[in-house]
């Protein structure tokens, strides 16, 4: 470490300020301690030794979502951006990618303690039936096959397994993956990747297509988020208990999509620099995303809902994305999910009439018709 600047703050000096322009570096505490916090969540956050500051935001540009402040003296390591790509030491790589991910399951986390409508419901399934039923009346019938085969192999003793297999005679598998070479393979609309029953070693790496996360929440399936090219998806077991981040991924439309393991996905972020950035930014991307979801659910009016919610959504597409216009995958109806509101959604296709740049054709799917114009009304709106 010794060829970054050791900066040192003062106690109640503030490192980064909430809403501001991220700087083009970020740090990592070597001696002392800072608390975080912001005016959307109401919890504190304490950054010790070893901790990193202000990544997110630094190689996503999208300006900080919390205050950091020193509650003593304290030395930083400070590293810049650009510098990212020139990283050799293993351990500080390994350290960066755990903390991303540690970071986006802890705002997961927040997130559905927030739309969940029983907070028991953070730490159970519901009835494998209704969570099979919701997916294939919704369309998702490889989900739905996928959920009862986890199911009765996992739960072959259990009281409802007959049940189970009674439903499943009814449920059409999609087609199954081509091989194309290496580990590519071409995937079909409607193929269920994993369910909320399974976890694995694997990490997908969409190179063309979209793939669609979702869970069951209050008795509905919530679009967690869509993935389009570009972007790595896994199945870990999470870290944290709420069994609400476990997820089910579904092709969208006919893709190619790489499959490796964690271990060959680490040997990448060691030996490709390009690489490493932009998995980076993926995993920080997927963070502000859902920091922008709970704002968008802490807001009391409808409209301030929508233009946050669908501004999150925007931020995932336009990563890789250089178009200035897009027809999002999300419906009226998935928007609605997202929030758990008590909407009707006739309202909120009223409401959505009311935002520039935005439209609705006759299926509700979403289009966004200037993106630049839309992102430029949004900074000025906040």
């Amino acid at each position: 470490m010794k060829k970054y600047k050791l900066i040192k703050y003062k106690k109640g000096s503030v490192i980064l300020k909430d809403s501001q322009n991220p700087k083009d570096s970020f740090y990592i505490i070597s001696r002392g301690s800072a608390v975080s916090y912001n005016n959307f969540y109401n919890e504190k956050y304490t950054y010790k030794m070893g901790n990193i500051i202000g990544l997110i935001s630094s190689v996503t540009k999208e300006p900080y979502y919390s205050t950091v402040e020193t509650i003593e003296d304290t030395y930083l390591f400070e590293i810049k951006t650009e510098n990212i790509n020139k990283i050799n030491n293993k351990h500080l790589i390994n350290r960066i990618t755990n903390y991303l991910t540690f970071i986006l399951e802890t705002w997961l986390s927040k997130y559905y303690s927030i739309i969940v409508n029983n907070k028991i419901d953070l730490y159970n399934k519901e009835d494998i039936l209704i969570m099979a039923s919701i997916y294939k009346n919704n369309g998702f019938t490889d989900a739905s096959y996928r959920l009862c085969s986890a199911y009765i192999n996992l739960f072959s003793k259990d009281y409802n397994v007959d049940n189970v297999k009674d439903f499943i005679k009814n449920i059409n598998k999609s087609k199954e993956p081509e091989h194309i070479n290496n580990n590519s393979y071409k995937m079909y609309k409607g193929y269920c990747l994993y369910c909320e029953l399974e976890t694995t070693n694997h990490i997908y790496y969409i190179k063309s297509g979209k793939i669609g996360i979702y869970n069951i929440v209050n008795s509905n399936y919530v679009a967690r988020m869509i993935y389009p090219r570009g972007y790595i998806i896994s199945s870990y077991t999470p870290t944290l208990e709420y069994k609400t981040l476990l997820t089910t991924a579904i092709v969208l439309e006919d893709s190619i999509i790489d499959i490796m393991t964690k271990d060959e996905l680490i040997k990448i972020l060691y030996n490709d620099a390009d690489a490493r950035l932009n998995i980076i930014k993926i995993i920080s991307m997927k963070i502000i995303s859902t920091a922008l979801k709970i704002k968008a659910a802490k807001k009391t009016e409808l409209k301030d809902k929508l233009i946050v919610l669908i501004y999150s959504v925007l931020k995932i597409e336009t990563l890789f994305y250089k178009n200035n216009h897009i027809k999002l995958y999300y419906t009226i109806e998935d928007i609605k999910n997202m929030l758990n509101i008590n909407n009707d959604i006739k309202d909120i296709k009223e409401v959505l009439k009311d935002i520039n740049y935005l439209e609705y054709d006759n299926s509700y799917t979403i289009n966004i018709t200037n993106i630049s114009k839309y992102f430029f009304e949004y900074k000025n709106y906040t």
